[in-house]
């Protein structure tokens, strides 16, 4: 195996997914401006960088999670990053991104999650992608942070929500899940992006109907 991934990064280096540069799939410099944000300043509510006090994103929203957190702006290099690994097929960032994403919830969180779900993707996206670009980040969260990761949702119908605003979003994702397995006390959910909260929020509400005593959100991008 080790054989096999010496001729593979022969034939194609690695190269960081903010710069390209040779080396590492996030380089060091690229690494400091994607995961820049800063606990005591996001919002505890929604992640948005610099909302601690008072937040625009979200003081007029009522969500059902509890809270949330992220490890930086939906912009470069942590958008290409989260791109590169949802549609690029680079799969090696889940680990990267996951352990980051881990780490930032161990670190704010301590050891309140019970169990690590994720948003699953619809039938399409899992076509088009091949693989389940959620649990790859939730697995090693849930590694990090000693919990098990369990699939608790399911998807039942949606569209693709990248091209909607915030009250086509929430619409779009009112019926879109099933709550699937048994139910843990803390549940904590990892996605990938946390743009408008409507695809987390209904998630959230469908865990604590079936018995949750709380959800929180871990997202690697805010969008904002």
């Amino acid at each position: 195996m080790r054989l096999l991934e010496t001729i593979a990064e022969i034939l194609a280096p690695t190269r960081c997914a903010g710069c390209e540069l040779p080396g590492k799939l996030l380089c060091p410099s690229c690494a400091q401006r994607a995961f820049r944000f800063s606990v005591d300043e996001s919002c505890p509510r929604c992640g948005t960088p610099f909302g601690a006090l008072v937040c625009t994103e979200c003081w007029e929203c009522e969500f059902a999670f509890e809270a949330a957190l992220s490890l930086g702006e939906l912009a470069r290099p942590l958008s290409r990053a989260v791109v590169l690994h949802k549609d690029a097929g680079e799969r090696r960032l889940g680990e990267v991104l996951g352990r980051r994403l881990g780490e930032r919830v161990a670190e704010q969180w301590g050891s309140w999650p019970s169990v690590v779900t994720w948003i699953p993707p619809t039938r399409d996206a899992l076509r088009r992608r091949g693989f389940d670009h959620g649990f790859a980040l939730a697995k090693p969260v849930a590694e990090a942070l000693g919990v098990p990761a369990e699939p608790l949702l399911v998807r039942d119908r949606a569209h693709d929500q990248r091209a909607l605003g915030r009250g086509a979003r929430a619409l779009n994702a009112a019926g879109s899940f099933q709550v699937s397995g048994k139910m843990a006390p803390h549940v904590l959910i990892v996605d990938d992006v946390l743009t408008t909260g409507a695809t987390l929020d209904t998630a959230s509400a469908l865990l604590l109907e079936a018995g949750a005593a709380d959800v929180r959100v871990a997202v690697v991008a805010r969008a904002w």
